[in-house]
């Protein structure tokens, strides 16, 4: 036989192709679990690898999605749908510098929907910035859809900084969410009770504790809205009903055995159905529960100022005659009030002119700008005949305004002037209207600090109309001292307790922070952040707290060290500084010594340097000018002040 090539058949070679891929793909089955996961990543989609990585993101896998999102990135660069899961990721991770930039610089110009409004408030919330926060929370619920967690948060932050009708308005949005009821319903009853609706926090707390009543997943613990529910019984005058959800964190008969602060309302309760004797069992846990927080109100209905007046005549006749009880009008209060004989004209349009004149009983400012003509019937004013009055009403566009002339009466004589606060609009006929005043839950927030209760004058009035409070002349007793029913049964039943606030007996930070509550003008932590700037000069409470006088004080000091509430305060130098020389004296140089009036210790009190025994108001708390005012008010930021920084001189 010839040694030459044979020919290969074709049959022979398919079948040895064949038995070279099985070959092949037998060591590739095996070989697959070694290659690296970002091979196989590679060689996915785009579309494939996105929907990984949204689905680990919409399962809550924050970490999965994140990496995902990174790896997709750094294989095929920046796409907008992976940047957004990244940032999204990172935000829910707390990763917050990250979620900022890639929103700010990466995905720059994007169109932002709920989720990352949300995402970014959570951030900005979580480093301080929480007005900003609140405003991309407000964004994040513009642009829809309904989401739970973000009427969540927008709830409590705005519960936070003391916008309770935003605050109400998402829990009640909160409370129609599936699976969200009990908890939009618990922070409603919260909020309401914060704005004195105690009628409204009543009914969602009881129908929260109906749906869920253990308060599963609530950011407070189910007992403390079990005792929201009963004070705001209690202040309904419904203290039989009040027993019930206090009687739920009953260990023993129902009566005592639980806490001193359950001990307590449960005693107000009793009290309040003529029971007294039966709260014997409870008074001493209840003494201990008000001995350590002596300026929290009592859980009753309100009295007025009028039934305080029979047993404490005499402070009631000074507090009377008091700043505090005459910086708020109505009424027929209000027609004896000063008013200018002529037209006036507007300190920026002078062609524009403001008349206020009686019209039927009531006080009505007419502006008349061009060929316009508007009005607003004054239904409040605010400060002293002999200092300042700012005038408020409804005016034709049915919105509550100041009038855009106040009165101010000074030593060198009285006149009108453009209105404190008022910074103008961009529309100049809305100007000289007057500044649309900020209306929550149906209050004028003037109201908050010119009356005992603000809430009896919401509009429209509250059901049932208005309770006796509302006839105080301005700043009654019970705002400071709380409602006074329970006081009045206190000192019938002849308790040694006479259920009343005295917050005068509790710290100097918990006394500050009473005064606090309307001695501000400004955001807290603008002012906190620069408490020299002359603008926050009235809010003496704040700047006050931050001086070391305060701080060093070991919680003594307060703005009771040196003001009486009930009278008006001395206006001679030589009444305070004798309070400084109290306490910086030379013994204390090397001792401890005494806060006027107290028995706690000062520390660090030494007499100043620069002149030990006079002048300390002139250079620690001079005067300075407050123009929109036509006056000049004590600087209580004490300190030792740079030269430039000193105001005009104590007078």
């Amino acid at each position: 036989m010839s040694r030459s090539r044979r020919k290969i058949p074709a049959v022979a070679k398919l079948a040895a192709a064949a038995v070279l891929l099985v070959l092949m793909g037998g060591a590739a089955y095996k070989l697959r679990g070694r290659i690296p996961k970002r091979y196989k990543d590679w060689l996915k989609p785009t579309s494939s690898r996105l929907a990984e990585a949204r689905v680990a993101y919409n399962e809550g896998d924050w970490s999965k999605a994140d990496e995902l999102a990174r790896r997709l990135i750094k294989d095929r660069g920046d796409s907008p749908e992976a940047l957004r899961i990244l940032a999204r990721a990172s935000g829910r991770l707390e990763h917050d510098q990250t979620a900022s930039a890639i929103y700010s610089e990466r995905l720059k110009g994007a169109a932002l929907d709920s989720e990352d409004y949300f995402l970014l408030g959570q951030g900005l919330a979580r480093l301080g910035r929480f007005e900003t926060a609140l405003e991309l929370f407000k964004k994040g619920e513009a642009a829809g859809p309904d989401r739970a967690e973000l009427y969540d948060h927008l709830a409590r932050l705005a519960g936070r900084l003391q916008r309770l009708d935003e605050a109400s308005a998402a829990a009640m949005k909160l409370a129609k969410q599936p699976g969200w009821e009990a908890r939009g319903l618990l922070l409603l009853g919260h909020i309401r009770g914060l704005l004195d609706d105690d009628q409204g926090s009543v009914e969602a707390l009881k129908k929260a504790l109906e749906i869920d009543p253990e308060a599963t997943g609530a950011i407070l613990g189910v007992n403390h809205f079990r005792r929201q529910l009963a004070r705001g019984l209690l202040r309904l005058g419904r203290p039989a009903e009040a027993i019930a959800p206090l009687e739920a964190m009953s260990k023993a008969n129902g009566l005592s055995g639980v806490d001193p602060e359950t001990d307590w309302l449960l005693s107000r309760a009793l009290l309040a159905q003529g029971r007294a004797a039966e709260a014997s069992p409870l008074l001493a846990s209840a003494a201990a529960y008000r001995a350590a927080h002596p300026g929290e109100p009592e859980p009753s209905p309100y009295v007025g100022e009028a039934r305080c007046v029979s047993c404490h005549a005499a402070i009631a006749k000074v507090y009377n005659s008091s700043r505090h009880a005459l910086t708020f009008h109505h009424g027929a209060d209000l027609l004896r009030l000063p008013r200018p004989d002529q037209p006036l004209a507007d300190p920026d349009r002078p062609q524009a002119t403001h008349t206020i004149a009686e019209s039927k009983g009531a006080l009505v400012a007419e502006t008349k700008v061009d060929d316009k003509v508007f009005h607003v019937v004054v239904d409040y004013a605010f400060g002293l005949r002999d200092r300042y009055v700012t005038m408020i009403g409804k005016g034709d566009d049915a919105k509550y305004r100041a009038l855009r002339l106040s009165y101010y009466h000074t030593k060198e004589g009285t006149g009108w002037g453009r209105t404190a606060g008022d910074v103008g609009a961009d529309d100049p006929i809305e100007t000289v209207r007057g500044a649309e005043i900020d209306v929550r839950d149906g209050v004028v927030r003037c109201l908050y600090c010119h009356t005992t209760l603000s809430r009896e004058f919401r509009d429209p009035p509250p059901a049932g109309g208005r309770g006796p409070e509302a006839a105080d002349k301005g700043i009654g007793c019970e705002r400071c001292h709380g409602p006074g029913a329970n006081h009045l049964a206190a000192v019938k039943a002849g308790w040694v307790d006479k259920a009343v606030a005295n917050v005068g007996a509790g710290s100097g930070e918990a006394a500050t922070g009473q005064c606090a509550q309307c001695h501000i003008t400004g955001v807290r932590s603008e002012i906190e952040a620069n408490p020299e700037d002359p603008r926050y000069v009235r809010s003496t409470a704040v700047t006050l707290a931050l001086s070391r006088c305060y701080t060093e004080s070991a919680g003594v000091m307060s703005c009771l060290t040196c003001h009486d509430p009930h009278q008006d305060d001395v206006h001679e130098a030589a009444v305070h500084e004798a309070k400084c020389l109290g306490c910086h004296t030379a013994a204390a140089s090397d001792a401890k010594t005494l806060a006027a009036g107290s028995t706690a210790p000062l520390v660090k009190a030494g007499p100043c340097k620069v002149n030990p025994r006079s002048g300390c108001l002139g250079c620690h708390m001079p005067k300075v000018p407050v123009p929109t005012l036509h006056t000049s008010l004590t600087d209580h930021y004490i300190r030792i002040r740079k030269p430039a920084a000193s105001a005009e001189k104590s007078k």
